[in-house]
């Protein structure tokens, strides 16, 4: 069975308990956040599939490519470990992003380490599986689509399975190759801007680049009893991108909080209340520059205005 590997998204679609958002936690060492985060998880009731709680377009085009290679959906989560996306799990609202709300780093005492603090949240959650396990079970191909920050918190983990195991990795990512683990690189797959060129028929934002990546290799490129290399799949990808045009670069209009919050309510109902469209739309049509972050900030604004 193929694997199909994907990061959580702060977007959740079920309600969250007080208790399960780190903010709420006293302030610790890593160790004992750990495990007074992982007794809350414990304890919390209510329950869904995995794939019931994510929200967002990075997770969705992660569920279409595990379809259509019929495979197994692992989720990299930052607040439960590595999860199948069929477990029942509680929501939670954690992230290992500094400065973000509900951030783990501002209830740590001390240096925030993403790597030490996956190692603690896999030893410590009620839900976590190994990465070893899963991987060794299987024998097709592991297809991992992930930012810098999910390839820093987890390479420990691929770097330690066998090597006949690792060989049938392949990483999607946006993130520059020099800052991947040397050994990793050797299975990026080389997806670039030119997906969100004009010759792509799956363009989005940064932050969903690695899923769509991924969802473009598993229609175009592999299925699921492809025995090919790493390098065969690369090449198969840079010759499936050849000719593939850039994006054009807009000189775009950069606006304070309260004038984007004004545009964000004007043009909330014209993409049905996506963000993802909506940011798409800012930067597309109408010029307006703005970081993906500080625009999903400002969204979840306007969802509770209309809510």
């Amino acid at each position: 069975m193929t694997l199909v590997i994907t990061a959580c998204t702060n977007r959740k679609r079920k309600p969250v308990s007080d208790s399960l958002h780190m903010a709420a936690l006293p302030e610790a060492d890593l160790p004992n956040l750990a495990d007074d985060w992982a007794r809350r998880l414990a304890r919390e009731r209510a329950r869904f599939r995995g794939d019931e709680i994510y929200g967002g377009r990075s997770f969705r085009e992660a569920i279409a490519a595990a379809r259509l290679l019929d495979a197994r959906l692992m989720v990299v989560s930052a607040g439960l470990g590595l999860i199948d996306a069929e477990a029942s799990v509680p929501p939670y609202a954690c992230t290992v992003l500094i400065g973000a709300p509900d951030s783990i780093s501002a209830r740590i005492i001390g240096e925030f380490d993403s790597a030490a603090w996956w190692r603690k949240l896999n030893q410590a959650s009620p839900f976590a599986v190994a990465l070893h396990d899963v991987a060794s079970r299987n024998d097709g191909l592991i297809c991992a689509a992930l930012s810098e920050a999910y390839i820093d918190m987890i390479a420990a983990d691929l770097l330690s399975l066998p090597r006949t195991v690792l060989a049938r990795l392949r990483l999607f990512t946006r993130a520059p190759a020099d800052q991947i683990p040397a050994t990793l690189r050797d299975f990026l797959m080389p997806y670039d801007d030119r997906l969100d060129g004009p010759d792509s028929s799956n363009r989005g934002t940064r932050s969903d680049f690695a899923g769509r990546a991924l969802r473009h290799f598993a229609e175009v490129i592999a299925d699921n009893v492809d025995a090919r290399d790493a390098h065969a799949h690369a090449e198969a990808v840079s010759h499936a991108l050849e000719g593939w045009r850039l994006p054009t670069q807009f000189a775009r209009t950069r606006h304070d909080d309260a004038a984007l919050l004004d545009l964000i309510r004007a043009n909330w109902d014209a993409e049905g209340g996506s963000s993802s469209r909506l940011l798409r739309r800012f930067r597309d049509d109408l010029g307006i520059a703005c970081e993906q972050g500080r625009f999903a900030q400002l969204a979840r604004i306007v969802r509770r205005e209309r809510a």
